[in-house]
């Protein structure tokens, strides 16, 4: 889904596709921690991007890691530059004759320690939603709820839709039947065949978020993996259609309408609505205290 704005095409860098200018091999960059820690947080971040990663030791106790997604295949490698510090840099693989700049993603996914381990444990949750409408495919993801296989997710373009296909986090295709649409809201209750365990509610929700607070959302590619991304909360929320919206700073990818966003303590904090037309990192998410109350957990005025 997208929302009208006036904003200003924002041109962003993607991970792992950016070249060297001029041809030269990109400057390595420095990291103030130990090659062992540094390494650690490398693999948690090309980990939480949908990356295999394989890490090797080298001689003069540098880490070769080496990161695969499905054909995409990147080699890094970090060596120390004292006994507190070391150095991270791409090499090149087969058929590159220089190997690419490291991304400002991945740089400041390193910095900044990378993706919390309880954001990245909350994936399982996330499932792979598909349902055709007028003979139109939609994509779009869910989170499981509770113990009894229930669903929640976005409600926009499921009007005279009453089925969906259902990707668990094991593979499984499974069907979903859609019990409860709530257009004013933009959320939707779909129920699975058979119980499935979820991401637990009680004591693990965020409501009121602080401006520039690092938020960190899971949602579904159009390949149907699960994708990570994080990003900033803009503001205070806005109002549209007389519901509140977080406003955030982050990626929002097609198909990941409806996945959920955590806070750094893996708490919920919202369900991804969409983005504003025209930018690909000015987003929505609709608040837990929505989410709450259309689950019938809260009662109005939770906020």
């Amino acid at each position: 889904m997208t929302v009208p704005s006036r904003l200003p095409w924002i041109v962003l860098s993607l991970l792992f596709t950016v070249t060297a200018s001029g041809g030269e091999r990109p400057v390595a960059h420095p990291v103030e921690l130990p090659v062992p820690e540094t390494g650690a947080r490398l693999e948690r971040c090309l980990a939480a991007s949908g990356f295999d990663v394989t890490r090797s030791g080298m001689r003069d106790a540098e880490i070769r890691i080496d990161a695969r997604r499905g054909e995409e295949v990147r080699t890094m490698l970090v060596s120390p530059r004292s006994p507190l510090a070391s150095t991270v840099e791409w090499v090149p693989t087969s058929g590159e004759a220089e190997p690419p700049a490291i991304s400002d993603d991945l740089l400041s996914c390193i910095d900044r320690g990378g993706t919390p381990g309880d954001v990245v444990a909350a994936g399982k949750f996330v499932v792979c939603l598909r349902a055709r409408r007028e003979g139109r495919e939609i994509r779009f993801s869910g989170l499981l709820v509770g113990e009894g296989g229930t669903v929640v997710s976005t409600a926009h373009d499921l009007d005279r839709v009453e089925s969906v296909s259902v990707r668990l986090a094991d593979g499984r295709m499974v069907p979903g039947r859609i019990v409860e649409r709530d257009p004013l809201r933009d959320l939707s209750r779909i129920d699975l065949p058979e119980p499935v365990p979820g991401f637990t509610l009680e004591g693990r929700v965020r409501d009121r978020l602080a401006a520039d607070e690092p938020v960190y959302s899971l949602g579904c590619s159009d390949g149907g993996a699960v994708r990570l991304r994080d990003g900033r909360v803009a503001g205070k929320p806005r109002k549209s259609g007389g519901m509140p919206l977080w406003e955030v700073r982050m990626a929002t990818i097609p198909g990941s309408s409806g996945g959920p966003a955590f806070d750094a303590g893996g708490n919920l904090a919202g369900l991804v609505k969409g983005r504003f037309r025209g930018t690909g990192d000015q987003g929505y998410l609709i608040p837990v205290g929505t989410i709450l109350e259309f689950l019938g957990k809260v009662k109005r005025g939770y906020r």
